[in-house]
């Protein structure tokens, strides 16, 4: 059975090289199985943030999410994004364009309290190339991956 008839699960947190922030990426997850993961990571705050989510990551195959935590006690906000595949990636042109469709919009999320995105493109062509290698490599399966 080859990489492309693989039905494959995973979940897997990278940086987004020079920016601030932490995108998990998921794939051949159900919500209830994401959530389930999620508290075995011990990973609480990510629960939380898509805890009242259930019908927009069970009713979309290709998803990018932003979620903003507030702690009511410190005033301080954490932020996470998302990338959620329900469907298996099958290496098809199609798939690679949706996968890209979604991570356009974690830069779009993204850099806007950065930068200026209409003077800074490259910064946000790199960001994107960037995530992109990312979200390949978890698909093939690359355990390394940071």
């Amino acid at each position: 059975m080859g990489i492309r008839n693989k039905v494959i699960k995973g979940m897997y947190w990278f940086d987004t090289g020079i920016f601030p922030a932490t995108v998990m990426f998921v794939f051949g997850f159900t919500y209830d199985e994401m959530l389930s993961e999620l508290k075995k990571k011990k990973a609480d705050t990510w629960a939380m943030s898509i805890s009242e989510d259930r019908k927009l990551i069970e009713g979309s195959n290709y998803l990018a999410m932003k979620r903003v935590l507030e702690y009511k006690k410190t005033g301080k906000e954490i932020e996470h994004y998302i990338i959620k595949i329900k469907e298996p990636f099958i290496y098809t042109d199609y798939d690679y364009a949706k996968l890209a469709h979604e991570v356009l919009h974690i830069c779009q999320y993204l850099l806007p309290d950065i930068l200026d995105r209409n003077k800074e493109t490259e910064a946000e062509a790199y960001l994107h190339t960037h995530l992109m290698m990312k979200c390949l490599a978890a698909l093939r399966g690359n355990k390394s991956i940071k």
